[in-house]
Formats: C-alpha cells, structure tokens, sequence
C-alpha cells in the first residue's frame, strides 16, 4: 500500500480539512453577524430547520450506504459497480426528494407560521428543495469517492465550494442592503444553493474521467435496492429522529422565550446569539475533535471485528484524553467570551451564558467521541434509542425552563446540557459494558 492509499495518510487530509472549514466558517460568522444582524442570523436559522429536516429524510442514510456499498463494489469490480451503485442512489433520492417538497411547497406558509414560528422564513423555503437536490447528487458523489479511498478530491471540492458559498452569501447581503429580515434569509439560502453548482460539477466531472480512465469492463455484479435500504433505512431514522427533535427545540426556544415576557423580535435575535455567534465561536476545537472522530471510527470497528477489545479501549481512552485536553481551549474562549463577542460580532454576552454553552461544547466533544466507539462496535440501534431519548427530554424542558420569567435563555442552555449530558452517561455505560473484559 503506498502512502498516498493509507489510512493515515487520507485522515490527515480529512483532518486538516475539517479544521480549517471550521476556521472558515468562523470568520464567515462575523462577517455575517454584521450584515444580517442577530435577528436575521434567527429566521434563517429557523429556515434551515426546515433543510436540516429534509437533509436527514433523503441524504443522511445515503451517505452511510454509498460510502459502504461503494468501498466493497469498488474492491470487487472496480468502478464499474460504483457507477451502478451512484445510479440507483440517485435514483432513491429524487424520489424521496420529490416525494417531500410537494407538501412542503403546497403547504409553505403553513410550515413557515405554524411549524417553524416566523412566516418570515416562507420566501427561503422555496428554495430549500433545490438547494437539497444538488447537495444530494454532490453528497452521492462524495461518498462515493469516500468509499473508494478519494478523500482528497472530497476535501478540495469541499473547500473550494465553502470559499465560494461565503463569498456569494456575503455579496449579495451587502449590495442587497435590505433591512427585511426574511430577505436576508433568503439571500443566505440562495448564496448556499449557487454554491453547490460548483461541487456538483467538479464532482461530476472527476467522477467521470475516473470512470473513463478505469471502466474496462462492464459490472456483472447487481447492485441490491435490499442490500442498500438495509443500510440506509436505520442510518435515515437515526439522522431523522434527532434532527426533527434538535429542529422542534430551535422552533420551540423563541416561542417559549415570548412567554417568559420577550418580544418576537428579541427571541429571534437570542436565537441568531447563541446559535449564529456563541455556539461557533465555542465550538472552534470541535474541529479537531470532529477529525479526531472520523478517524476513530474505522479503527474501533477494525478492532472490534477482530475481537481485539482491549485495542478498543486503548484507542477510546485516547480520544477521551484528547477531549478533555481540548476543553482547556473551551474554558479560555469562555473566559473571554463577552469581550470577543463585542469585538467580533458587536453583540453583547453574558459570562453566564457563554460558561453553559461552554459545557455544552465539551459534553458534546465526550458525546462525539463515544457514539464513534458504539457505531465502531455495531451499537447502531443503541445509538438510535439514547439519541431519541435524550432529545425528547431536551425538548421537554426547553418548553419548560425556557418560559420561566427567570431563567428565560439561561433555561434553554441548562436543558441542553442536561439532554446532552444524559445521552453520554447513556453511551458511557454502554462502552464501558460492551468493552469490558468478559
């Protein structure tokens, strides 16, 4: 195996990329912070809800079956059953993708009013099913190419359409110059779908040159719509189950914030505070984290089927190592926080709420690297079930803590926290029972 083809070789790639799109999409934040203020960086978080939604219904459990199936055609037959299996993805796509923006666009003002809370976001929402359907074929594409060992070609389209998204998002805020809100989110939507014409095509075109260069032979091998739902339909209700709670929490959190005595308009700008300005910014070392997680998972699971559990809890002791230094990096962004979120992003932020979402982050980091260890060990339906859990209790006392008068935003962290922080005791003791010496 040559260096370019290892395994080391391809997570770095992974892992520099990850970092730095996160290093991007920080200093995106506060330009966008600027141009659409807190309160536009709300509704066009809440229309992203409604992408989230359709993101687990049609592309999650594609992504995990291509990258799959695709590592095992590609070994068999080469690329001539990748280009099958790319074939009956896409095709599973579009049907679903259609079968779901019917509704969404019939009912539109509905959904925006009354399921996301601001009939606002109504504009965003016609383009959401299109911007869905070029991010499916540039996901199919770049799982495939994950499959098949291409990380590099993933990464540098990646990177590329990121830069472009970015720029176009930020061009069309500031010669728009629009004070409607709704207007803003729109633009930030339509910026995000310009920007996949550019994967789309790279990918497309690389896909079809390697075809080209390696297709010596047609596959014999079928490609099994069973064998592909096996994988994608668990992996989707997984995807699907905790996006519809997270996406209910978003909706949920400013509606329950009018009750505890906000206007609108300040619930909506609470919301673009915490998840469009403190949450990026404390989440900068989830980047290496993220990578870190990539990387484990494959290496626990090639542990795991050579009954090695010892090498199992070496490897995840490490990653709960590298977590718990990373929260040194959280603690002093924290320490910080308000003054970097005046500099930054000409918002102010209480110490108190930036230290919760600070704990927020390093749960999730101890979160991240324990689902890695239960998907690594075949844990799937574990991994289901503490998320569904976990979530639902979220959501229950954000409708709860978030409408108390005195804890109003500071109620909404605490929940979080505490969802959270009960799916990793959940996945802790299941790790520690699964790995454990018999």
């Amino acid at each position: 195996m040559s260096k370019r083809d290892s395994l080391v070789y391809r997570s770095l790639i992974l892992a520099s990329s990850n970092v730095l799109l996160q290093l991007m999409a920080f200093a995106f934040r506060v330009v966008l912070s600027r141009l659409a203020g807190a309160e536009g960086m709300g509704v066009n978080a809440l229309a992203m809800q409604a992408y989230s939604v359709l993101y687990a219904l049609c592309i999650s459990g594609m992504n995990v079956a291509v990258t799959t199936l695709s590592a095992r055609y590609y070994a068999k037959s080469g690329v001539a059953g990748v280009r099958k299996l790319v074939r009956l993805a896409t095709c599973v796509f579009l049907a679903l993708l259609a079968a779901f923006t019917v509704p969404l666009l019939s009912f539109r003002d509905s959904v925006a009013q009354h399921l996301l809370g601001d009939l606002r976001t109504s504009a965003a929402l016609w383009l959401i099913p299109i911007c869905i359907m070029l991010t499916g074929f540039e996901n199919v594409l770049k799982s495939s190419y994950y499959g098949m060992g291409g990380v590099k070609k993933a990464a540098v389209s990646e990177l590329i359409e990121q830069c472009i998204r970015y720029c176009l998002v930020i061009m069309l805020l500031y010669f728009a110059n629009t004070p409607d809100n709704g207007e803003k989110a729109f633009l930030m939507v339509l910026g995000m779908t310009l920007s996949e014409v550019f994967s789309v095509t790279f990918l497309g075109v690389s896909f079809r040159r390697k075809c080209n260069s390696e297709l010596s032979h047609i596959s014999r091998d079928a490609v099994s719509l069973r064998k592909y739902a096996d994988i994608a339909l668990p992996s989707t209700l997984t995807a699907l189950s905790a996006t519809v709670l997270s996406s209910a929490s978003t909706v949920v959190f400013p509606l329950r914030l009018v009750v505890a005595g906000f206007s609108e308009s300040d619930a909506i700008a609470a919301l673009g505070i915490i998840s469009g300005m403190l949450e990026p910014m404390l989440a900068l070392p989830m980047a290496f984290v993220a990578a870190m997680s990539t990387v484990l998972l494959p290496s626990i699971s090639g542990c795991s089927a050579a009954g090695d559990m010892r090498g199992v809890r070496r490897k995840t002791k490490k990653a709960l190592l590298v977590s718990g230094a990373l929260a040194v990096a959280v603690a002093a962004i924290v320490a910080f926080a308000p003054q970097l979120s005046r500099l930054l992003f000409a918002q102010d932020a209480p110490l108190l709420l930036a230290a919760l979402l600070g704990a927020k982050t390093v749960v999730n980091f101890f979160l991240l690297v324990t689902t890695s260890v239960l998907n690594g060990i075949y844990e799937h339906k574990k991994v289901l079930a503490y998320s569904v859990i976990s979530e639902a209790l979220q959501l229950a006392l954000i409708w709860y803590l978030t409408a108390v008068p005195q804890l109003n935003v500071f109620g909404y962290v605490a929940a979080l926290i505490v969802g959270d922080a009960l799916r990793l005791t959940l996945n802790g003791m299941r790790v520690h029972r699964m790995t454990r010496d018999k």
